[in-house]
């Protein structure tokens, strides 16, 4: 449950940051049709979500300090916007929008950062841009191509989508080509662990907060009651 629960708020995330970027590029409208049901139903989901852990808290003052990222992804920038009446209204709109960005990117940052090092996930990462960027300029010298196409080739028999639209034909072609295949495969099985790691490390950290939350506020209790027993005696 916990962990449907961290990939829901990481894609509806990404999903809003995609959103208010699509907004200011004037490519969508997220106040009318789908765009603006799709949007409010977010912010009320991260609305509902910071109100709750923020009532769960033991110490309020250090969860608003240490969340200030989740407080500016709910800005309610509708609603700011029909307060104010003025001309440069839609600069503050796409301002606004702007910082909500800010806090959205800000709020999924820490857990991007912990997903590429888990596993040691980010070198296995970068050895696969190395392998792709290194194998694409070997094809494109021995299969007489553009660097650009061979590229485009490159990652997409990494990806295993493999098109067909470029293959290779020489013999080095070939060998490179089932090498990028491997590394694919090794890639995308990389992937499926590390996501399986993240989340089950994030429940663990989760379990471990509330313990230590529910201590601090029993030690709080114990505090009041020896104060309480001090004054009686």
């Amino acid at each position: 449950m916990k962990q449907l629960y961290y990939v829901a708020n990481f894609v509806l995330a990404l999903m809003s940051i995609t959103l208010a970027l699509l907004d200011i590029g004037d490519v969508i409208n997220i106040k009318v049709g789908m765009p603006a049901i799709i949007n409010r139903d977010i912010l009320l989901f991260f609305w509902v979500d910071y109100i709750a852990r923020l009532t769960l808290a033991v110490d309020k003052k250090d969860f608003v300090k240490g969340n200030v990222f989740d407080l500016l992804a709910i800005i309610p920038v509708d609603s700011l916007f029909s307060v104010f009446r003025i001309a440069r209204t839609v600069r503050l709109l796409k301002l606004l929008k702007v910082v909500r960005i800010f806090g959205l990117t800000g709020k999924i940052k820490n857990d991007v950062v912990r997903f590429l090092k888990t596993n040691g996930f980010i070198y296995m990462v970068l050895s696969a841009i190395a392998i792709i960027l290194i194998g694409a300029g070997v094809y494109s010298a021995v299969e007489g191509i553009n660097y650009g196409n061979a590229l485009w080739w490159a990652v997409t028999t990494t990806t295993t989508v493999g098109y067909g639209d470029i293959s290779p034909h020489s013999t080095v072609g070939k060998v490179i080509a089932t090498v990028l295949m491997f590394v694919g495969i090794g890639l995308i099985g990389s992937v499926t662990s590390t996501l399986t790691t993240f989340f089950t490390i994030k429940d663990e950290k989760s379990e471990v907060e509330m313990v230590e939350n529910r201590l601090l506020a029993i030690e709080q209790q114990v505090k009041e009651l020896t104060t309480i027993l001090r004054e009686k005696g």
